[in-house]
């Protein structure tokens, strides 16, 4: 019975989430049909798209992508609030398919344990034995499906897909972007994958600005890291003295670029001082490998300079800024939303103070390579950082008081209660930065290889699961801070896509059990990680439909709770 879910695990979360999604959108149409705070604009705006009036609203600062959705549809279905709101339900479902079929993309690429055909004929035990970690016939296994569930539960996303907010669509073009990044087969790419990665992403560019940093630098960051990188034994290096190391890569043209799993500050400082020099020797490789992606900035860029500023509209309430800060306030939010993920992490940080009847009853075993505790040099940098931008540059932003129907509002009225608030949170923020980079660079348990008992099984030893590396980290927190770091309003929508990018890289940590005395392999912490996002949209959506409250200046209006 196991063996049947596995491979109808894709089809059914499919299905659930679906009605999950729309029986959200069913509930929350029938408590709120009228549109409510951010729809005010948009679904005016969006209607008069569909009777063909393209005259702007100036109080909206982000592009028409959402109601050029609604003009083109809206000979079917018409465009009234309820079909509009409809149409990021069907939205959210196409975000379920694209993280699955990215989760997939992603595992071929760290795991070159993938299925062969002799593989595909054995049974899970078998495949167990020899370190598989994929299930019968080449299904996507319970954890891919588990794990587009979660990804597309994420509270602050899954929230609007039953009202019309732009974010839910924005996201998808996202992902299809990501998707196609990651279907290229080679680094350098070929025409058809260049047009689509321009087509898609003047797409994502048309429901956010943003998205720039996601569609354009971020997968350019990773391309040039692929095309100069070569599969060299760093692990060995590692042992040598750093300036033996330097003198190396660059005589040989090679990237420094570890594990995050066991990778301190000095393997980011000589990833950096080995890419740039690499990256200058090759410009030609490195300028035609991102070529689709430089297209795309200078179109942005072009529209930048017709537009006269990056938003539209209103441009005096969206004045770009520094707002350093930002990164410091993206750790909790990984955090909250991804707990069960980071147990793992801190596990290893609590283990060895742990009672040793504690130790023993938990099976504690100290990890073999890698720190258990933070490195001294790195907290200190980051605290000493964090204090200073939260010194001089944290921004509160007029909107960000003025709203109590936001739960930022009261995030806020915490940290400002007391002058040193602000700054007590910071080893706080420190705490959920490295338990997240430690998520990322968690190895995957092995299975002892043991001998073929069937003349089909694999006689190769198994190549153990490529880790998450330095670099990767690196692109990612970059194009996290260039997407958020000019916002002066703390947005928990802001952080939707730099959540999925952690989320989809983090790896599985399978473990083995027995049921009915056959052998299976999951990640019991993405069914504790379904509940507790499970947990919070309910506690979400019931704040929103029946928590309601008035404002003196506006007796009679219901207002309600939201991200």
């Amino acid at each position: 019975m196991l063996e049947n879910w596995q491979g109808a695990a894709p089809h059914a979360a499919s299905s659930l989430f679906a009605v999950a999604a729309a029986s959200w959108a069913s509930v929350a149409g029938g408590k709120v049909p009228q549109p409510y705070l951010d729809e005010f604009f948009h679904v005016p705006q969006a209607q008069k798209y569909c009777k063909g009036d393209f005259s702007w609203d100036p109080k909206i600062t982000t592009p028409p992508g959402l109601y050029l959705i609604a003009k083109l549809f809206q000979p079917i279905v018409g465009c009234s609030t309820k079909v509009l709101r409809f149409q990021n339900v069907l939205a959210i479902v196409l975000v379920f398919h694209t993280v699955l079929h990215i989760l997939r993309l992603v595992r071929e690429r760290v795991d070159p344990q993938r299925p062969t055909k002799e593989s595909l004929k054995l049974t899970n035990e078998e495949n167990i034995k020899n370190g598989l970690s994929v299930n019968l016939d080449g299904k996507m296994p319970v954890s891919n499906a588990l794990s587009a569930v979660n990804i597309s539960l994420l509270p602050p996303l899954f929230f609007f897909a039953a009202l019309y907010y732009t974010d839910v669509m924005s996201t998808a073009a996202v992902l299809l972007s990501y998707q196609i990044f990651l279907h290229k087969r080679s680094p350098a790419g070929d025409i058809r994958n260049d047009v689509s990665t321009v087509f898609v992403g003047i797409v994502a560019l048309f429901f956010r600005q943003t998205n720039i940093f996601w569609v354009a630098v971020f997968p350019a960051g990773l391309t040039v890291v692929q095309v100069l990188e070569r599969n060299e034994p760093w692990m060995q290096m590692k042992e040598k003295k750093p300036t033996s190391i330097l003198q190396e890569c660059w005589k040989t043209n090679t990237v420094y670029d570890g594990s995050v799993y066991d990778a301190g500050l000095r393997d980011v400082i000589m990833f950096v001082l080995t890419i740039v020099p690499a990256a200058l020797r090759k410009p030609i490789v490195v300028l035609r490998s991102i070529a689709s992606y430089v297209v795309l900035l200078v179109i942005f860029a072009g529209f930048v300079a017709w537009n006269g500023s990056v938003v539209l509209g209103d441009k005096s309430a969206h004045t770009a800024t520094i707002h350093i800060p930002q990164m410091l306030y993206i750790w909790p939010y990984i955090a909250l939303f991804s707990a069960p993920i980071l147990l793992g992490p801190l596990y290893r940080i609590v283990g060895p103070f742990m009672p040793p009847q504690l130790k023993k009853m938990l099976g504690y075993t100290p990890p073999k390579n890698g720190p258990s505790l933070p490195e001294l040099l790195p907290a200190t940098l980051f605290i000493a950082g964090g204090l200073a931008a939260v010194h001089f540059n944290t921004i509160v932003h007029p909107y960000t008081l003025a709203d109590n129907r936001h739960y930022v509002f009261y995030i806020f009225r915490i940290l400002l209660r007391h002058p040193a608030v602000k700054y007590i949170a910071v080893p706080v923020y420190y705490v959920c930065a490295y338990l997240s980079i430690q998520a990322l660079g968690s190895l995957p348990v092995q299975p002892e290889n043991t001998k073929p008992e069937s003349k089909n099984l694999r006689t190769d030893p198994p190549t153990k699961p490529k880790p998450c590396q330095v670099s990767f980290v690196l692109v990612w927190l970059v194009a996290t801070a260039l997407s958020v770091v000019t916002a002066p309003l703390v947005e928990p929508r802001y952080f939707i896509i730099p959540w999925i990018v952690w989320r989809l890289h983090v790896p599985y940590l399978p473990v083995s059990f027995t049921v009915r005395g056959k052998q299976y392999s999951q990640d019991l912490r993405l069914v504790a990680e379904t509940i507790w996002l499970l947990a919070i949209n309910q506690v979400v959506q019931h704040l929103f439909l029946y928590r309601t409250f008035t404002w003196p200046s506006e007796p009679g209006k219901i207002q309600r709770f939201l991200w």
